[in-house]
Formats: structure tokens, sequence, C-alpha cells
């Protein structure tokens, strides 16, 4: 077989080995070689294209192990308040939009601040608060306008948002409206009365589900639209795969599955079932008769598969009763908020185990409560040979690292989010629990299988690999944790070769190696090369999905 293109460039292979090249070989969307420069020339057809990247570094693509690129997707198909620094401006962008909507149409932006984190959002503005429902009011009082706060986990509680009088009056908020949530906050003026703004100061928003019912809520064309855009966007960044372990609703998996269908669907994308259901019973029926094909293994092709399912582990019990009351309304999230105690918890893992269904859940700061709990469902069902999954883990220790190394389960990590973006929590942690904070060092080195995502805020998968590198702290500077630090390689290991184990793809991608897919970044520098904060510099000069360009300028 002779080779139709031809990548120059310093490759880093991630193999076994550890091997370095000058130039990859590609025929029929697989690796071919690696190698010399002039050895791979050799290999070309006659009408082979041959693209020299000079000193760019040619990498595995990243497979983002938490992506959620359908939600990334949904925040880009509203108006932005991008840039706008005072309230006047702000009103000048509603004004702009009231022009070009019909009356009576809802105005829906994204909220207040600067993307993606949209922190602090009074501060951005000059005045230093947010506008209220008459100021709106002076400028669209013929639409309903809603400013809504951001997902606590985009940024950092409390989350600021703010409508106008005709959203309130639509959705039936008064003065005398209490939220059932006490994190819900709707603020009032000196005389009682409402002032439109409201803030929410749990990382979990439940203002739109349980208060506003009338807000216009995403379409089945939204998430297709949202998807569609968010992977131009990940691939902006050398991203070729992502796997959804958060889960996909219903829709969302149906979304994917229609572009797989229609040939458009460019990154490859392992999904995990968000399911509904609202009891024990109904998960057990729900189990049995409605999720055959996201047992063992699962179904799918290279491009897109479903595989097990999500099961929460605690949450706030208020919020899941909102949340389950409006069952069927994801929102932003794009997938189907769960609260499970953990005796319901294990209970939903037995259920699951028994069906062949691999289970996936966030541990984050309770990998202490869930390892027993996952170390009791392994006395009946061979949960790491199943390759379940342990996500998001954020505290942990060396006990709970033996625990995940003795059940064999498959681990990822938020390294930005832990210590870079909510680093604050952990600020007073003892020097061990420091190194134990997003623990990809003792993972690896404990030979857990473990990967690393980005969960979106932000989905640049440099920032992950140097937020691993430097574990560097937002708001102090301070490293989280010196001995929990990684080398450049492992980083990049955890952010591109190792997300191939979550599904069941570690002899198909993730290294630059004979039969493996042609999913390569063409990255601005070495990251390996250079100091740890320099990597967050890096850019993507190229993406490519099984030998096909998808993006830069080639």
């Amino acid at each position: 077989m002779r080779a139709n293109q031809i990548l120059i460039g310093n490759v880093i292979t991630l193999d076994d080995a550890g091997t370095r090249a000058e130039a990859v070989a590609i025929a029929g969307g697989r690796v071919l070689a690696t190698g010399t420069r002039e050895a791979m020339l050799e290999l070309r057809a006659p009408n082979a294209k041959v693209h020299d990247f000079g000193g760019a570094t040619l990498v595995p693509g990243f497979n983002d192990a938490h992506a959620h690129m359908d939600t990334l997707g949904t925040r880009q198909l509203r108006p932005t308040l991008e840039g706008d620094r005072s309230i006047a401006e702000v009103l000048g962008t509603i004004a702009a939009l009231a022009r070009r909507t019909p009356k009576g149409q809802w105005i829906v932006t994204m909220p207040i601040g600067e993307p993606p984190y949209y922190f602090d959002a009074p501060t951005t503005l000059a005045e230093g608060r947010m506008p209220t429902r008459q100021e709106l009011d002076s400028v669209a009082p013929d639409h309903p306008v809603y400013i809504p706060a951001p997902g606590g986990y985009w940024g950092q509680p409390p989350c600021w948002g703010t409508m106008n009088s005709l959203a309130l009056q639509l959705n039936g908020i008064t003065r005398d409206t209490v939220p059932t949530n006490p994190n819900t906050v709707l603020e009032k003026d000196a005389s009682g009365e409402l002032t439109g703004v409201f803030h929410e100061k749990s990382y979990v928003n439940t203002i739109e589900l349980e208060l506003l019912h009338a807000a216009p809520r995403f379409t089945y064309e939204d998430r297709c639209d949202g998807i569609a855009r968010a992977m131009q966007m990940y691939h902006r960044v050398g991203t070729t795969s992502i796997y959804e372990g958060h889960g996909c609703a219903p829709e969302v998996i149906a979304a994917y599955r229609e572009m797989n269908e229609r040939g458009t669907l460019t990154m490859r994308t392992s999904a995990v079932v968000s399911p509904r259901w609202r009891s024990l019973d109904e998960a057990a029926q729900v189990m049995r008769d409605a999720l055959p094909m996201a047992r063992g293994r699962g179904m799918g092709d290279a491009m897109f598969r479903v595989s097990g399912v999500f099961v929460a582990h605690g949450g706030d019990p208020c919020a899941g009763r909102i949340q389950q009351a409006r069952i069927d309304d994801m929102g932003w999230s794009g997938f189907v908020q769960q609260v499970n105690s953990t005796e319901d918890f294990e209970a939903l893992c037995m259920l699951a185990g028994r069906h062949d269904l691999r289970v996936h859940t966030i541990a984050s700061d309770k990998l202490s409560k869930v390892a027993p709990v996952l170390e009791r469902v392994a006395q009946h069902f061979p949960i790491g040979q199943r390759r379940w999954v342990v996500e998001h883990i954020s505290r942990s220790s060396p006990e709970d690292i033996a625990a995940l190394k003795r059940l064999g389960v498959a681990t990822t990590l938020i390294p930005a989010q832990y210590v870079w973006k909510h680093g604050t929590p952990f600020l007073s942690f003892d020097e061990q629990g420091m190194n134990y904070l997003s623990p990809a060092k003792y993972l690896h080195e404990a030979g857990v299988p473990v990967a690393a995502g980005t969960d979106a805020v932000p989905y640049n998968p440099l920032f992950c690999i140097a937020s691993m590198v430097t574990r560097r702290e937002r708001t102090t500077g301070r490293t989280m944790g010196e001995g929990g630090k990684v080398t450049a390689e492992v980083a990049l290991r955890l952010a591109s070769r190792n997300g191939a184990y979550l599904s069941f793809e570690e002899n198909e991608k993730g290294q630059l190696a004979y039969a493996y897919h042609a999913d390569i970044a063409v990255l601005s520098a070495d990251p390996t090369a250079v100091d740890g904060e320099a990597i967050r510099d890096i850019t993507c000069r190229a993406t490519m999905v099984g030998g096909r360009w998808v993006h830069g300028e080639l």
C-alpha cells in the first residue's frame, strides 16, 4: 500500500516506546508509517499530497474525556453581550435586538460578562450592578427580555441574571413569589417591588425549571445546530474525539445519530445515556426495556457510539425535586439532571450491573463515598472488566487511589476546573491533600486508566494540559500541590491517547502508529518543550480526522 498523504513536522507518536519522528505517511484514513522525512516520502503514491509543516508539532488528535460539546454549542445560538461594559451598552444591544424582533417575541441573550466563565457579572459593568426591569423596559417595552445567569459550573456562584417586566408577568412572578430553592434570590427594591434582577447562589441553577416556564427552550433543531457549531470550535483546538461521560439526553443522542447518518459528523463521539427515570422501579424498567443498545460495549461505529449509563451520586435534594418535576427540560446542560442519595446510588449501580450496563459517575470530592459503593458492587459484577468510569475526581487520598486500582475502573479528571478555576475551596488543604487534588500523577503512577477532559470551560485541551503541568490556581497564583505535577508528556497522553480506553478504542486511535486512525493535531509548538505556562499559548494550525482535514488552511 502506498501513502496518499505525507505530513512532515516534529511528530510525537505517543506509542508505547515514546517514538519521535519527522513525518507521517497516511493511507486510507489510517497511519501507514512514521519515520524520517526521506523514508516516508519513499512511501508516497504518484498523486500523494505532501504537507510540510516546518517546525510545527504533530500529535495524536486530542480526545476530550469530558467534553460537553453540545452544551457549548447551545451557547453559540443566543445573542451575546460580550464586550458590553456598562448598562448603557447592554441596553443598546437589547434595543438593537428589539428593532429586529417582532413585538411580543422573546429576547433571550447570553449572560452578562465575558465568556466562557462570566465571572462576577455585576462587576464587569461600570455601574457595578445589573440592569433593572425598568431599564430593560425602556428599550424593549413590547418584548419579554431575559438575560440568564450562567450555570455555576461555567463560572463561579453567585451567578447573576435579569428580566424585564413583561418577562416577569408572562412567568407569573410577582413580589409575593418565593422560590422553593433558597439559593435562588429574587432581588427587591426598598419598597419590596421586584427589580427584575436575580442571582443563584449554588452551582445548579433552578430558576428556569421552577419559575420561568414561559421562557423559550432549545428545540431539537437547536441541538443539531449547536453541535455543528461547537464541533468546528473543538476542531480548531485540535480535538478529534470526545467522550460525553456525564451523559447525553435522548434528544442529544438523536441529534448526533442524525448527523452521523447524514455524514456531517466529523468529531468521533462516544456518548453515554443520560436516562429519564423518577424512581428505582422505573429505572429497573428503563434499564431492562429501553437500554439494550447501551449494554456491554454498546453500539455504533468509528464516528458515533453509545455505551453505558450515567448515574449521579449526591446532589442537593431541593434542586433534585425541582429538576424531577420538569424532567424533560434539559436547559443548557444537554443531560437529564439527577440527585441520588448514597443508598439509591448503590441500588442503581446494582441494577446496572445486573443489566450489563457500565456506569459512569461523577465523584467530585466524594470519592471516599463512591469507592466503597463500587467495591460492594464489584463483589457481584466485574465492573473493572466492563470499564465502569469514575469521573470528575477532585479530592482524593492514597486509600482512594488504591481502591480504584483494586476495582480496575477507568477515571477522568477535569484539572482546569479544580486546580485553576474552582481551586479556592481547596486552598486550606495540607500538603498531601493538595497533592492529591485532581490526582493525575498518582492515578498514572498507580496504573489506573486515567484520561483528562475540559468540561467545556474552557474547551481548549492545551489549557487542560497546562493546568496539569503547572497546577496554578487563578485567584492566588498558588501551586495546588507541587507533588501532584505531571510532565507535559504525561499530560499530553491523558488529553489524547488515554481517552480511547473509555470507549474501547485503544487499539484504534490515540497513537500515530500503524493502522491507527489518522487523527492528528498540528500544533504551533511542542508542548513537551516549552515552559508550562506557555503551553496555553500554543495554537492548532490544522486538524485531521481519519485522513480528512477538518480545520486549517492547507
